[in-house]
């Protein structure tokens, strides 16, 4: 199933421990969908927009549990993606929304840089497969739930030296799918940019 708008809403309402968390997740869900909608547009990719909608929107369910302060909570962070996706499968949404949910983290992640990295992640690939799945990634770098904007420019710097291989994939889909207008956004928003 692909849920309406009022059942994304009420997905991150049933998962969301207050009005707080909502807005800032749903929100930022919202800007991420924006974001990956213009890049497709921009790269004249023939995607299902619906289904790049819906994921972008959901994308972040799986984090509330993990916006706590307590440090050994946020270190599990990226595991918000692996419980996004049991939560939107449990809801019995379409496997291509899990499966996009499910590989999410940077710009997908090989199981070489989750063990250089000692991430909280098991040691397997979570690679996007298909185009929104990319376009998800992809969108997701240039904004956060601080809530702040990323510049392709801060973003891309602050991949080179400690994950270069991210860094020079988040390049070449920059020219696959362009670079989105940060400043309109962040005025859109209101949200600052780093």
């Amino acid at each position: 199933m692909i849920p309406t708008y009022q059942q994304i809403e009420a997905l991150h309402k049933k998962y969301a421990p207050d009005d707080a968390l909502f807005e800032l997740v749903f929100t930022h869900g919202k800007v991420v969908a924006e974001i990956a909608l213009w890049c497709a547009n921009n790269a004249k990719l023939s995607v299902d927009k619906n289904l790049l909608e819906t994921t972008c929107l959901l994308h972040d369910i799986g984090s509330y549990i993990f916006l706590s302060t307590h440090t050994e909570i946020r270190r599990s962070y990226p595991q918000h993606a692996l419980f996004g996706a049991t939560i939107l499968r449990e809801e019995g949404l379409d496997s291509r929304i899990s499966e996009a949910v499910r590989t999410h983290v940077l710009l997908g992640l090989t199981k070489a840089e989750i063990k250089q990295n000692d991430w909280a992640l098991p040691y397997k690939d979570f690679l996007p497969q298909s185009d929104e799945d990319r376009l998800l990634c992809y969108a997701d770098r240039f904004h956060s739930k601080g809530p702040t904007f990323s510049t392709f420019d801060s973003f891309y710097n602050g991949l080179r030296s400690d994950l270069p291989n991210q860094a020079e994939k988040f390049k070449k889909w920059s020219e696959d799918f362009g670079v989105p207008d940060i400043a309109a956004l962040a005025k859109k928003y209101g949200h600052p940019v780093r």
